[in-house]
């Protein structure tokens, strides 16, 4: 009996050695991912900078802009393209910006509201999954000045959690938005801005389990 507990031990040991070892860093896997594009490999290249562009990597998330651009190591698509370049501008990236212009006009208008949806779900998604406020007060910047359907009432909402959650960098923003809105509406934006930061804070994790 010992000796089986020993050997199921020893194996626990060694399993969790092998998997630590494979365990890599996000920008050890960035560095793979630029040498397999170095290498012309870029299929490969293109796998691992989409992952790190999911998890919110800016330099990824400007290089699968560029390869979906280009059509290198995927298909051609303006429309993904145009995504994660707004995705990569909304992150500060401001090499993401010049591109956005060019690429708005190679995409036709159902297509861009299309693309701006999931634009929206991304970033809610990220903000209840990681409970990182700073995807409200991007947020806040999609709905005041990206989003080709302009919403200053859900700008206020979003700045308004991110002041909320500690951005108060973000408390100019919502002035701001805040300045054109009348004091009913602002009252109601703030009852749903309190309730989503509760959410966020208490139930993130969770929310649609």
């Amino acid at each position: 009996m010992i000796i089986k507990i020993i050997s199921f031990l020893l194996f626990l040991f060694l399993y969790s050695s092998i998997y630590c070892a494979e365990i890599i860093s996000d920008e050890e896997y960035y560095n793979k991912g630029i040498n397999l594009y170095k290498n012309a490999e870029f299929d490969e290249a293109f796998v691992i900078f989409f992952n790190l562009a999911q998890k919110g990597e800016r330099d990824s998330q400007f290089n699968i802009t560029n390869m979906y651009e280009g059509g290198v190591g995927t298909t051609q698509n303006f429309v993904e393209a145009l995504k994660w370049c707004w995705l990569c501008a909304l992150g500060g990236e401001k090499k993401c910006f010049k591109k956005i212009e060019k690429l708005l006009t190679k995409i036709d208008d159902e297509s861009l509201v299309k693309i701006s949806k999931e634009v929206e779900a991304f970033l809610e998604k990220k903000l209840y999954e990681k409970s990182d406020i700073n995807y409200s007060l991007m947020l806040g910047f999609w709905y005041e000045k990206f989003s080709p359907e302009q919403n200053i009432e859900k700008a206020y909402m979003w700045y308004s959690v991110a002041v909320t959650g500690g951005l108060y960098k973000a408390m100019k923003n919502r002035n701001n938005t805040g300045e054109s809105l009348l004091p009913e509406t602002l009252i109601d934006l703030q009852n749903k801005a309190s309730k989503i930061y509760s959410e966020i804070k208490y139930f993130g994790n969770t929310k649609d389990e």
